[in-house]
């Protein structure tokens, strides 16, 4: 699958602590006695299993040697035995000793640095802005295991992981230039200036208040409805001439709705009392049949800030009342940004006492969370921030266009296995359905949790071309690989977080330098609210539209937009747009209702059809992972996954790691951490764990349930406290190498090192134009 293309612009990832910040809760002196330790100790036994069998020992030399400490040799049977016996134990004794004192030391070290954090500004406005019952108790001055546990689960968090939140995980900007001089400049005052801080409401917030308004009675008759998802409903069955039943009034209110008349008129055309309709309305709002004026777009930026501007169109004290509530929302948003740990707090706690006391609007329950009680990505505050740093990457001419020449190769891989599960989706649809026409909101209600049949046969191949196993790291032949087909009807898109490891800049530049696959998306994510800090946010814009316009379109592509529920906005491209959840952004949208979209199955294979269009049609992709929305979509890329068990090498594919190395905790090593009483015993059976198996100091461990994974340092007792709880709920692990490896963080500020990823889009199947 030659001919991807990487799109110019890119969005730089970092973050706003400094890598620095996490190593000072290590023991590394404490941690290097107790690899020692299991050393020697492992050389005593290997010397006990291949002595001499010795005749009556004395007591003392039995003691000795069940104790692992030097044997008086003086009358004894082959004393040469115990001469390099003795050698060991004494060696053992001393790392024994020096652990003691090193991490007596160094532990109350880390305790004070743990200790500093809770009193640290940045810190606990980070923490603030995502888990406020943990920053009320760390600004109260509360002690405990669990609270120690929280504040180094963040710090791990806010050093090691690229979060696009806050000042925390800002959001910065690149570009490939092929046609420049080879090299890779960067331009950078450090995490702590920002060119931006945005605030914006929760998502639930606004679809409250939008709710709350629109069923105000003095509001509701200024609604104007047009319809939504669906064009049409069949009529109820005996509809008297004046509608008794929301049954009945349902069919009569979708065929009068035009998207001119406001509610009042509609009532009076139908016939109808206030409440029987605004019953219906609403059941019709709830389930997607209407919109109406005041509803924001599912991809507005600034959503309160527009349902106050269409608020102010309607009449009458009511919307007054209404609007003079928002203006005093905005008010706490404006102060948001320049405010601390405690202010943050305090505004989002009078923005949900003001939402819950004048429109009845609160949060709902968060799904998960994880062990530690607060998740990064659970929309819950009523407000939250983005911020825009200063950094700007260029990459020119070779270090540009071997960006794309590296990845192809996985590229190709990675569209055959979409390819592959896209046609084993679409043939499990129509086994299911039979041959025979449905509408797709049926199928999708059917069948959209059904298993999806992912394709194996590519990450088989992969782990057949592993030629050694037990090797830290393995190059693919790409030779004995799947060749990824050529004609393809259909273009992919994909967005890839890519990490680079460098000693520095000027490595990178010279070209000695590692690239990392990260994170793998089906969608182009250098687009909308990912540019709000762009300088030049509409040209950038108006080129990923182009770029996706220069891709083949046999068939229309269809956008379905889904309610907004966290801060990521759904993404609305080019082409006709099906407003199932959210309504469209643009001021004349190509629109299609839900129910013109049909499945037709000749029972072995499935293809999507709009009616209206007489058309197949395809939809876009928007990291939503289900059988019906894999079997109708364009190839949804996908992440190669290969695992051999206990452990997988690092794999390099065409100059580009794929996957890092990985081991799979064996039970037995789980239980043994999970025994251990204190931070002393956790921290000399974690190091004789990783000694043993042959583990980089830092690894991502990634348990069942949890979204991301957390960083771990065997050397420090802090973090083993998160990893040794995580594993105590979960019950399982797998671990993987931090690659970038620390030494690799070409990022560098005043402050130190940090972790940073390119997120990059790349296509497939654009248009030749010879």
């Amino acid at each position: 699958m030659k001919g991807w293309t990487l799109f110019p612009h890119l969005v730089v990832r970092t973050t706003g602590f400094p890598f620095e910040r996490l190593e000072g809760l290590r023991c590394p002196e404490a941690a290097a006695s107790a690899r020692k330790l299991w050393a020697e100790q492992r050389e005593l036994e290997a010397l006990k299993a291949s002595g001499p069998r010795l005749r009556r020992p004395p007591p003392a030399v039995l003691a000795a040697l069940k104790a692992g400490r030097p044997v008086a040799v003086e009358g004894l049977e082959s004393p040469e035995f115990f001469s390099a016996y003795n050698v060991h134990a004494q060696a053992a004794q001393e790392a024994a000793a020096t652990f003691e004192a090193a991490f007596t030391r160094e532990s109350a070290r880390v305790e004070e640095a743990l200790a500093a954090l809770r009193t640290e500004p940045r810190f606990l406005e980070a923490v603030a802005s995502s888990s406020p019952p943990v920053a009320r108790d760390l600004i109260a001055g509360r002690e405990g295991a669990r609270l120690k546990r929280q504040v180094a689960s963040y710090l791990q968090r806010l050093c090691a992981k690229n979060e696009t939140m806050s000042f925390f995980g800002p959001i910065n900007y690149g570009r490939v230039e092929s046609d420049a001089p080879s090299g890779v400049t960067v331009r950078w005052s450090g995490p702590e200036l920002l060119v931006g801080r945005n605030t914006f409401a929760a998502s639930w917030l606004v679809l409250g208040l939008v709710r709350a308004i629109a069923a105000d009675p003095e509001v509701a008759p200024w609604l104007v409805l047009r319809l939504k998802s669906f064009a049409s409903l069949p009529p109820s069955k005996g509809a008297a001439p004046r509608p008794a039943s929301m049954e009945e009034l349902l069919p009569r209110l979708v065929e009068a709705v035009d998207g001119t008349r406001p509610l009042s008129a509609l009532r009076e055309a139908l016939g109808v009392e206030w409440p029987l309709l605004l019953e219906t309305v609403g059941f019709g709002l709830r389930r997607n049949l209407f919109t109406h004026q005041l509803e924001v777009p599912a991809a507005s930026h600034h959503p309160l800030e527009e349902l106050a501007e269409r608020l102010a169109g309607l009449p009458g004290p009511a919307a007054r009342g209404h609007l003079h509530e928002l203006e005093g929302l905005l008010r706490l948003m404006a102060r948001y940004g320049a405010a601390d740990a405690a202010a943050k707090m305090a505004l989002n706690e009078e923005m949900a006492k003001r939402a819950r006391e004048r429109w009845s609007v609160a949060p709902q329950a968060p799904a998960t969370t994880s062990a530690e009680g607060h998740n990064f990505y659970q929309d819950r505050l009523p407000m939250r921030e983005e911020c825009g740093g200063d950094l700007r990457l260029t990459l020119g001419g070779e270090r540009a266009r071997e960006l794309t020449r590296r990845l192809e190769p996985a590229l190709g891989l990675m569209g055959e296995a979409a390819l592959r599960t896209r046609e084993a989706a679409r043939s499990a649809v129509a086994a299911l359905m039979g041959a025979r026409t449905v509408p797709f909101w049926k199928v999708v209600a059917a069948y959209g949790e059904r298993p999806l049949p992912y394709d194996t046969t590519v990450a088989s191949a992969l782990a057949a071309a592993i030629t050694d196993p037990a090797a830290p790291c393995v190059e693919l032949d790409p030779a004995v690989l799947p060749t990824p087909r050529a004609d393809v009807a259909l273009p992919i898109v994909t967005s890839i977080d890519l990490l680079v490891g460098a000693s520095d800049v000027e490595a990178w530049s010279r070209g000695d330098y590692e690239l990392v696959v990260g994170d793998v998306h089906d969608t182009a994510l250098v687009w909308g609210w990912a540019l709000q800090f762009h300088e030049e946010r509409r040209r950038v814009e108006s080129e990923m539209v182009r770029a996706l316009g220069a891709l083949r379109r046999p068939m229309p592509f269809v956008t379905v937009l889904a309610s907004r529920r966290t801060g990521l906005l759904p993404s609305e491209f080019p082409g006709p747009v099906v407003e199932l959840g959210g309504v469209s952004a643009r001021a004349s949208a190509w629109r299609l209702p839900f129910d013109d979209l049909q499945v037709e199955s000749d029972g072995r294979t499935a293809r999507l059809v709009s009616t209206r269009l007489g058309s197949e049609v395809c939809l876009y992709n928007g990291e939503m992972e289900s059988l019906v929305q894999t079997a109708f979509a364009l190839p949804r890329v996908r992440p190669l996954r290969v695992s051999l068990g206990a452990h997988t090498p690092r794999l390099v594919l065409g100059g580009a790691v794929i996957q890092r190395e990985q081991w799979k905790l064996e039970t037995s090593d789980g239980e043994a951490l999970l025994a251990c009483k204190d931070d002393r015993a956790r921290l000399r059976t974690a190091v004789a764990i990783w000694a043993r198996r042959g583990l980089p100091d830092h690894v991502f461990a990634k348990f069942p349930g949890e979204r991301k994974p957390v960083l771990m340092d065997v050397r420090s007792p802090a973090l083993l406290r998160v990893f040794v709880n995580l594993l105590e709920q979960k019950g399982e692990v797998m671990l993987s190498e931090m690659r970038p490896s620390p030494e690799q963080l070409w990022l560098g500020a005043k402050g130190g090192r940090h972790t940073a990823e390119l997120r990059c889009c790349f296509l497939w199947g654009t248009e030749s134009r010879e």
